[in-house]
């Protein structure tokens, strides 16, 4: 294999699940050699820069990088991991989490014999408290069961409403009617393969999971792909960004390629667990960040690449507590994206709800 692959891990005060992580790609089928680990320490106080530095010293795959300051965010180490990668791929890990043993070699397998720019798999979400596994959300038909005969896989559900609500009326809210464009939906599809978004719409509805792709270095350098300065929501301007760009697509829909670790112990969350004013305003400021990326594409690839995400946030915003100043604020980042965002009714009609809502709760904290 000519090709190496760089693989950036944001690392910080993950001491507990980062050898897993790490382990997960010093093991892939792909063989480390091929690999380039670019591990960016955020500064963390439990001993993880410690474990970092013990890979890079054994393996000659590894890289460790220690920031100076702490950034609070994911955003920054990902970025310093862009600019000191040299790879002709690229690829992003979450060191709680693992990739399954032929990822690498799965997706990079599919991006060069497809001269593609970008390639992705499915992830299991994994619950731990709960013992469940949910298989991540495809619009497309697929044959997980025979692909993994021996998993059960719960359907994809993160909002976490009874079954049938979600399967009758939430998810046909959410990602509306299937955009039949260049596949059509009437038997189990293994693979999508397009030149670009516009053929196929309906992939911006899949999770913007940053750490389940495979990029071309040219597809990030060529057009200054780098993240976004948003605590929560800087992975999904990410990946629309790609997307949007890239020539060529393939999506694996029978292959999952991550294991996603959802860290719902209450004594063990991620940051984006901990739900805060600044989570919601920053989130929202993303989704602001991403429209204004899709002006000029057609209603479809606005219309999909926003709205199954403003759901989430209002049901986020439902099941916390904020003050009025809080409300006022997050008010006024859901106006600013109604000003820009009024491709179709049903998307007036959900903005105007979500800003109603907001509406009611600042009038209740006044009386």
């Amino acid at each position: 294999m000519e090709d190496k692959i760089s693989i950036i891990l944001p690392i910080f005060n993950v001491g507990d699940h980062l050898r897993g992580g790490i382990d997960s790609l010093i093991n892939q089928t792909i063989g480390n050699e091929n690999l380039e680990i670019i591990m960016v320490n955020d500064c963390s106080t439990d001993g993880s820069d410690k474990i970092i530095d013990e890979y890079a010293e054994k393996y000659d795959c590894c890289v460790a990088i220690h920031h100076e300051q702490n950034s609070g965010a994911a955003y920054t180490p990902r970025n310093t991991g862009l600019k000191a990668c040299t790879g002709d791929y690229i690829m992003f890990l979450d060191p709680d989490d693992r990739y399954t043993p032929d990822a690498c070699e799965v997706l990079y397998n599919a991006v060069t014999e497809n001269d593609a720019d970008m390639a992705f798999g499915r992830f299991r979400r994994i619950f731990e408290y709960g013992g469940y596994v949910q298989e991540s959300y495809s619009p497309y038909p697929d044959d997980l069961e025979s692909a993994y005969p021996d998993e059960t896989f719960e359907t994809a559900n993160f909002l976490n409403v009874p079954d049938f609500l979600w399967d009758n009326v939430l998810e046909r809210i959410l990602y509306g009617k299937d955009l039949e464009v260049t596949y059509k939906r009437d038997k189990p599809i293994d693979k999508i393969i397009v030149d670009d978004i516009e053929q196929e719409p309906d992939l911006l509805k899949i999770a913007p999971s940053v750490w389940s792709k495979i990029y071309k270095r040219e597809l990030l350098m060529d057009n200054n792909i780098t993240f976004q300065p948003f605590i929560s929501g800087d992975d999904m301007a990410y990946t629309l960004e790609t997307l949007l760009n890239a020539n060529g697509i393939v999506l694996l829909n029978n292959f999952m390629c991550y294991d996603y670790y959802v860290r719902d112990l209450p004594d063990d969350k991620s940051i984006t667990n901990n739900v805060n004013v600044r989570l919601l305003d920053e989130l929202m400021e993303s989704y602001i960040y991403c429209r204004k990326l899709t002006e000029g594409y057609s209603k479809e690839v606005q219309n999909v690449s926003i709205n199954p995400h403003l759901l989430y946030w209002a049901n986020t915003w439902k099941k916390a507590s904020f003050t009025k100043e809080e409300n006022q604020l997050l008010l006024s980042k859901v106006n600013q994206l109604k000003e820009i965002h009024q491709t179709d009714r049903k998307t007036k009609m959900l903005l105007s709800s979500i800003s109603k809502a907001i509406e009611t709760s600042i009038k209740m904290s006044r009386e």
